[in-house]
């Protein structure tokens, strides 16, 4: 039975996925730069919500390494194992001083040592039950017992680790119970992490010769919850790792952490770690098409899971995505040629010319162009005989909707533009068409479609639009694709299934995936309200310049802000900002210099584009406004009549009428919500 399309990308995180990540798992294109198994020292791995850490972490473990869906193991597989750990922040929030008075550090490492000799007994299951060649290991592996020592501080029987789990999840009931009501003055055990993997992995090592030398590797995700202090702990183990041990951690990027330990040293890049920017391997500026590859291979997995690859010619790569003796294949331009079109295929899309062309074969569109863009505009001049039809002509559709914006500028003379226009249709180069077009076609578009909130802007939908409004966020982009599956399937059973799902159903499914992003921005951390209500009055603003009709300054969806002004920003702004970096709602970017002041230094803030759909603004990072520190802190933090007298000043720099922009406002959202 075939599965539903829905069903195979409603997974968006790696928590729903088993920890055998094998097949499941798509390496990036430039995985070489980023192999963990190569590492002689840790590493700091970062990357943004979404982009993937916990699953790139996964597939270098030991239930990745030694699936048994992997029928042929590499002859070095046992040189490097990773270890994962994930701390439970809702339970080491618990354990500090505050609380646990002096034992908190003690009762700390005695939890991560348990936690870590629970995964070391699930290796030995990986291992015996692999098909590692090496049968000695294999069986070896089952014999292992905990060492002496160690089973006599945790009074536990001295047996094989290989059946020692459950007595481990024992013992850490025990400490969790005693952390959360600690009724005796020490934890119930006294563990220190780094001797205690030591002791386990050394006598995990004396089963084969071919162990000697193993690096045992502890990966720990989602370091940026700990408290600092634990961060200490940690960072002292990363600094101190060696060839036999190493131990790395895993942040969002751009999360304040500690680069301290536990003596006067500090953590240095390059010297004790490797930093590794996961982002940075698939949104790179040399190969800006490796995110759409990557995308486009998750989808075909996706698609081969269920039954619908449309080219059995990829199907072996497809089954290979997490081999890392494929990367070269993936490489080859043939092969990516084909699978961006097997994958493309599954989305219409239109043009900026065919959008063109289709507002002026629509009638409802084509008055919007005529009675708010073109008409309005010939109102702003006076003393001519001009009507709309001398600037619309069906053969020329992108000039004819650029028009709509040019005639609503002051400085524009009607018969100068009524020549050009002329001149431009005689096929002419000496116009100024193919800059406006090129600069104002996509905002002008906007404008018309966010007059109609209840048809579907065809910018925001397609696999191309899929890939820019993510923006290296996979769990965005699967959702997109979710939201489209989803409701074309509950279409179908109205209408007859055709190749491609059309542009209706996925500008749908890309509102709801919008508005819902924004709305799940609640969510995200403990200053998830004020993050939301930034996102919102960010939106408000970008989507108010984006009904000037003169579009003059189009596609507005970022801010910038002089590099030396954020200094002077007060502590909760410049807190909520870097809050935002954190969680993805905002990218930051280096700026263009101000050339009109001394040249300036500016820093640009990018308003996350998955939330460009619910604003009705560019997921296009083309134009932005300039902010002063009053203003940001206005936007972060100033209450609802401030910011409100923030919008009048825009409203009226930008000559539009605040009544009308509240109702468009109004208008828009509404429209909005009644297609979720």
């Amino acid at each position: 039975m075939e599965k539903k399309l829905s069903d195979v990308v409603s997974k968006n995180r790696a928590e729903e996925f088993p920890d055998d990540l094998w097949g499941q798992y798509v390496l990036p294109l430039e995985y070489e730069a980023a192999n963990l198994h190569k590492l002689t020292k840790g590493a700091v791995i970062e990357g943004g919500r979404g982009s993937g850490k916990t699953m790139f972490l996964k597939y270098h473990c030991h239930e990745t390494m030694f699936s048994q869906l992997r029928t042929k193991l590499p002859d070095d597989i046992t040189n490097h194992i990773g270890i994962y750990w994930k701390p439970d922040t809702s339970f080491t929030q618990m354990i500090r001083d505050e609380w646990l008075d002096e034992t908190w550090s003690s009762a700390f490492n005695t939890y991560a040592s348990l936690c870590v000799i629970i995964e070391l007994c699930k290796l030995c299951n990986s291992i015996a039950t692999s098909n590692l060649s090496n049968q000695r290991i294999k069986d070896g592996i089952k014999k292992v017992k905990i060492p002496k020592v160690l089973a006599e501080d945790i009074n536990v029987e001295h047996i094989e680790l290989i059946r020692l789990e459950s007595e481990i999840k024992s013992c850490l009931y025990r400490l969790t119970n005693w952390i959360n009501l600690p009724n005796t003055k020490h934890p119930p055990y006294n563990l220190a992490l780094k001797p205690v993997i030591s002791l386990v992995s050394d006598a995990i090592r004396s089963v084969d010769e071919a162990l000697k030398d193993t690096t045992f590797h502890i990966l720990i995700d989602e370091f940026e919850n700990l408290s600092f202090d634990q961060q200490k702990i940690i960072n002292t183990y990363l600094k101190h790792s060696e060839k036999s041990l190493i131990f790395s951690i895993a942040y969002k990027k751009n999360a304040k952490v500690s680069n301290e330990t536990l003596s006067q040293e500090k953590i240095v890049d390059r010297n004790d770690f490797r930093r590794i920017d996961l982002e940075s391997i698939y949104l790179n500026d040399l190969n800006p098409k490796s995110y759409e590859v990557l995308a486009a291979e998750i989808l075909a997995l996706k698609l081969f899971e269920a039954n619908c690859s449309s080219s059995s010619e990829n199907d072996e790569i497809i089954q290979n995505y997490s081999n890392p003796d494929f990367l070269a294949i993936r490489k080859d331009t043939t092969y990516q040629n084909r699978l961006k079109h097997s994958v493309k295929s599954l989305f219409e899309s239109m043009n900026l010319t065919e959008v063109s062309k289709l507002i002026l074969s629509d009638k409802v569109l084509l008055n919007k162009l005529k009675t708010t863009l073109i008409l309005e505009g010939l109102k702003k001049h006076k003393d001519h005989s001009f009507s709309e039809l001398d600037f619309i002509d069906a053969n020329y559709p992108e000039a004819s909707i650029v028009n709509g914006a040019i005639l609503n500028r002051s400085s524009t003379d009607l018969v100068t533009l009524k020549k050009d226009f002329e001149n431009y249709k005689s096929g002419s180069n000496d116009t100024p068409y193919k800059g406006w077009i090129s600069n104002n076609l996509y905002g002008v578009i906007l404008y018309i479609y966010n007059t109609l909130p209840q048809r579907e802007c065809p910018l925001y939908v397609g696999f191309n639009q899929f890939i820019l409004m993510s923006r290296g966020n996979l769990r965005h982009f699967l959702e997109l694709c979710y939201q489209t599956f989803i409701r074309a399937e509950v279409q179908s059973e109205f209408t007859e299934s055709s190749s491609a799902i059309n542009v209706d159903i996925q500008g749908k499914a890309t509102k709801a995936t919008s508005t819902a992003q924004l709305e799940k921005i609640e969510e995200l951390g403990s200053n998830g309200i004020h993050l939301k209500r930034l996102a919102k009055r960010l939106g408000s603003l970008f989507s108010l310049s984006q009904k000037r009709k003169s579009q003059s300054e189009s596609e507005v969806n970022h801010f910038t802000i002089a590099l030396s002004d954020i200094s002077l920003l007060n502590d909760d702004t410049k807190k909520l900002l870097n809050e935002a970096l954190v969680w993805s709602v905002l990218f930051q970017a280096r700026g263009t210099k101000a050339k009109s002041n001394n040249d300036i230094e500016m820093i640009d803030y990018i308003l996350h584009p998955v939330l460009s759909c619910h604003f009705g603004i560019s997921p296009r990072k083309k134009r932005k406004l300039k902010f002063n520190v009053e203003q940001i802190e206005t936007i972060c933090y100033g209450k609802e009549s401030d910011f409100s007298d923030l919008k009048n000043k825009f409203n009226k720099q930008w000559g539009l009428d605040s009544k009308k922009s509240e109702d468009n406002e109004s208008n828009n959202k509404n429209g909005q919500y009644s297609l979720l």
